[in-house]
């Protein structure tokens, strides 16, 4: 599980890196786009009486970059991060503040559709899917941990070009893994496969 994590976080660091590196050599239309967001988490883990432990909805900030493959295909790269209190949800007495979280999401993966190259005015559609991780920075009173686990991605949504190589993009995605107890705090248990959804706008930089 950790060599897969580190190999896609290489993954997704070297995507990072091909935009600059392309622009030097060809103007291959390679992009960047800073965004931010709100980001809905889901459950990391339910517990009896419908009692659950999760952390609260949060903004979130990153950055993806982009190089072109062939028409209509990218290889993609993303970095995000969040934080937000880490919080027990009992019945009637709603969410109780038990520390904060800190997380880092990285993935790798490929898009289909956008807007293409230095693109232009228009509105281009696109989806996307990779795979790549999860860090959670936990910290309360009395512990301090980290737990890192794998975690696949998928998005959706539509590039706004507003002149040559710049567009407006507005996406919806979602991280999907599984907290890791046994790194977190030495023992395995098992924990929900929890939606992390990210609703983000930004712009698109095209070189």
């Amino acid at each position: 599980m950790k060599l897969s994590v580190r190999f896609a976080a290489l993954a997704a660091a070297a995507a990072l890196s091909l935009p600059f590196s392309a622009e030097a050599q060809s103007g291959a239309g390679a992009s960047i786009t800073p965004y931010a967001g709100y980001l809905v988490p889901g459950n990391i883990m339910d517990g009896p009486l419908g009692t659950n432990i999760t952390t609260t909805n949060a903004p979130v900030f990153g950055a993806q970059a982009a190089i072109p493959l062939t028409r209509g295909v990218s290889l993609i790269g993303n970095l995000a991060y969040s934080s937000g209190d880490l919080q027990v949800g009992v019945p009637i007495l709603g969410g109780i503040n038990v520390g904060t979280s800190k997380t880092f999401f990285y993935d790798a993966g490929i898009e289909l559709g956008g807007m293409a190259g230095k693109g232009g005015v228009g509105v281009k559609p696109f989806v996307q899917g990779g795979v790549g991780g999860m860090t959670n920075d936990i910290k309360n009173g009395l512990v301090n941990t980290r737990s890192t686990n794998i975690a696949y991605s998928a998005g959706v949504g539509v590039d706004v070009g507003v002149s040559k190589g710049f567009a407006l993009r507005v996406q919806a995605k979602d991280w999907m893994g599984k907290f890791d107890t046994q790194e977190a705090v030495g023992f395995k248990t098992n924990t929900n496969l929890a939606h992390n959804w990210a609703l983000t706008a930004g712009i698109k930089l095209a070189f």
